[in-house]
């Protein structure tokens, strides 16, 4: 190798200038450099992103992007900000994703200490605030935030609200009532958030369901419905309206065999499944993870939703044009037991000659045709009323499930999607099953100290047998 070395010196070749292997380096980083500011520059042009968060915090929301895609009128977005507000990336970045889903959506940002004319000639006063215009109609709010966005685009995109009426009178849920565990404000500010209106009901007497109705809801009746209440929402079906039922067991029978003549049969039993319980939870509160792929509610959902004191809901015989899918289950590991004595207990187990295996079904969809011109009726039944209230609306996809079905029966199809789930900063939900906890129980309690000492023992042998 010496004379080798001696040899290539001997023919005169210059040995490697450092200055060169410098300006060959420095030329490869300019070029990686600049080719690094192209790729940036074309991903800020065609709207390019990679969201790493798990929650998606950075990407508009399945419904939004919906609601966007649809839109048939333009839409001014203004922002009332101040220099030094650390919220104004934020803001900036959501209304550029908002820009990029819609080419009807224009936006600006406006400084309120350096342009206070213009945020007099809103009437705006406060930092942070946002202005939504479309066809001379405009809304404007505070605490700018996607959901909030997007409910006010609905507002003035739209010609008119659709109306909901919930009946009244039977013990209902109450869209009034804040109360953390039994209220049904969650649900008025979801559905209000959705352009609804929403109206309470009485049918007592001769009264009928109003003209203007998109849908009615019965929520959770603790008693039964009187005949001729039955037969005035018989009546607004037969004219093509909507109706959504959510009923817990031991409720309304008259109910249960008025929904019989739609195919829906209601069952007179409990469903209880002690594996997708939540772990050291109320034992008939549990994952539902059984969602169709079948029917345009359940298909879009990502996250099953939470029942609580469940009875199950199925397909029965029904008269010629009515269509009907049980689209939400139960898991296999389910059962529904006519023993409803678990309802004060909280105590059950299967019994082959008594009760039904799983997956039980525990909603129903159901299209019926009428003669023309009237449209079909959409008929949406659920075995449980304590889902939607104050305490688990926000809990997994408890929200997509009610506000979804409501889309889907007022005829609103382009609103059915994912939304934003509700976050509290600092605070991440997440939800262990009773298998899943007694998993990891096994697991931290008894595999893992089994592991070490089954390697301590190893140890041991090896170091006594060597000596």
């Amino acid at each position: 190798m010496a004379g080798t070395a001696v040899s290539t010196a001997g023919r005169g070749v210059p040995p490697p200038r450092p200055w060169r292997q410098w300006l060959l380096l420095l030329a490869s980083l300019t070029g990686l450099a600049g080719m690094l500011a192209m790729l940036q520059v074309l991903a800020a042009h065609a709207n390019w992103r990679l969201d790493l968060t798990p929650e998606k915090r950075f990407t508009l929301s399945e419904h939004s992007r919906r609601l966007l895609a649809g839109l048939d009128h333009d839409v001014q977005v203004i922002a009332f900000l101040r220099a030094d507000d650390p919220r104004n990336r934020e803001v900036a970045d959501l209304l550029e994703r908002v820009r990029a889903a819609s080419q009807r959506v224009r936006f600006s940002l406006v400084d309120v200490n350096r342009n206070p004319a213009v945020a007099r000639q809103y009437g705006v006063d406060t930092y942070g605030s946002m202005v939504v215009e479309s066809d001379g109609r405009r809304k404007e709010f505070s605490n700018p935030r996607e959901d909030l966005l997007m409910a006010a685009i609905l507002q003035v995109t739209r010609p008119s609200r659709k109306v909901v009426y919930f009946v009244t009178g039977h013990g209902e849920q109450d869209l009034a009532n804040a109360n953390r565990d039994r209220g049904y404000s969650g649900v008025r500010a979801a559905l209000e958030n959705e352009f609804y209106d929403l109206h309470v009901l009485s049918l007592l007497g001769e009264a009928a369901v109003p003209a203007d109705a998109s849908l009615v809801v019965v929520a959770g009746p603790r008693k039964d419905l009187l005949p001729g209440e039955v037969l005035a929402l018989g009546a607004y079906l037969e004219r093509g309206g909507g109706l959504l039922v959510l009923v817990d067991p031991e409720a309304a029978p008259t109910l249960a065999a008025f929904l019989s003549r739609y195919g829906v049969q209601l069952g007179d039993d409990v469903v209880v499944d002690s594996e997708n319980r939540l772990f050291a939870g109320d034992y008939l509160t549990m994952v539902v993870p059984g969602l169709s792929a079948e029917h345009p509610v359940s298909a879009v959902m990502s996250a099953p939703p939470l029942f609580s004191q469940a009875r199950s809901v199925r397909v029965g015989a029904a008269r010629a044009g009515i269509r009907a899918i049980e689209f939400v289950h139960a898991a296999p590991s389910s059962f529904a037991t006519p023993e409803t004595g678990v309802l004060r207990t909280g105590i059950a187990s299967f019994e082959a000659q008594r009760d039904q295996r799983g997956p039980v079904p525990v909603g129903v969809a159901v299209l019926a045709e009428n003669p023309a011109p009237t449209p079909p009726t959409r008929l949406v039944v659920f075995g449980d009323s304590e889902f939607a209230n104050n305490f688990f609306l926000d809990y997994l996809g408890n929200k997509d499930l009610l506000v979804n079905t409501v889309n889907w029966i007022a005829g609103e199809e382009s609103l059915v999607g994912l939304r934003t789930p509700k976050r509290t900063p600092g605070v991440s939900q997440f939800f262990v099953s009773a298998r899943q906890g007694r998993l990891a129980f096994i697991l931290g309690t008894v595999v893992q100290p089994a592991i070490f000492l089954a390697m301590g023992v190893v140890v041991f042998v090896r170091r006594r047998w060597r000596g």
